[in-house]
């Protein structure tokens, strides 16, 4: 690993690495790399350029999910404990477009199921949930209480994504980041300060892994 002050971070490998192990290795050194990234936003290139493809495994909710894909007769795409089942008809389709499509529909899912708990903890009630792909947030409350949220954030750890739900409900109360807004997230996600700085430490590498090789 080599960090210079004008082109940000550098890791070379062998070509044996796999995404995996890249992966991991950028994990375990996030905190050297942190400290001695010269007060810059870390950056990260796109490790792989090619599509993601049968026995390729991707992020999902703190867990690593396999592609396994099979012919069938109607598309379809399914979880399966730990393999994500890719059925394709046989035309010719992408499959970074019918992942990041079962990702959408995922999130939404999972977000509204996780926003109405909160919702009820909090007392706060929002209208309703809207699933973008933002480069720049995870997450907004605009004043009229509609939450929207990032579906690339189901790629990271559950209790983040707890943590930015919070965060969005809790504006509902406040619509700032006051002391009595940061008050109200920590009763509900005490570690919030550590999940904020998990963001910050990969969100870049989310990023990337939601391209899906695109």
């Amino acid at each position: 690993m080599e960090i210079r002050h004008d082109s940000g971070l550098s890791v070379v490998v062998p070509k044996k690495y796999s995404q995996d192990e890249i992966r991991d290795l950028l994990t375990k050194k996030s905190r050297w790399i942190m400290r001695h990234l010269p007060g810059i936003k870390p950056v990260q290139m796109p490790l792989f350029h090619k599509e993601a493809d049968h026995g390729d495994r991707l992020p999902y909710m703190g867990r690593r999910i396999e592609i396994v894909k099979i012919q069938g007769k109607r598309s379809s795409v399914a979880l399966q404990g730990d393999r994500l089942v890719l059925t394709l008809d046989g035309a010719k389709q992408r499959t970074t477009r019918i992942l990041e499509l079962w990702y959408r529909r995922q999130a939404e899912i999972v977000f509204s199921k996780k926003a109405d708990n909160f919702m009820q903890q909090i007392g706060v009630r929002y209208k309703k949930i809207l699933i973008r792909g933002q480069r720049t947030r995870w997450g907004s409350c605009s004043r009229l209480h509609n939450l929207t949220l990032n579906w690339k954030l189901l790629m990271a750890p559950e209790p983040i994504i707890d943590y930015v739900i919070v965060h969005e409900l809790a504006h509902i109360k406040h619509m700032n980041h006051s002391k009595r807004f940061w008050d109200t997230v920590a009763k509900f996600c005490p570690r919030w300060k550590e999940h904020r700085k998990w963001l910050i430490v990969h969100e870049d590498d989310l990023k990337s892994s939601a391209n899906f090789g695109a």
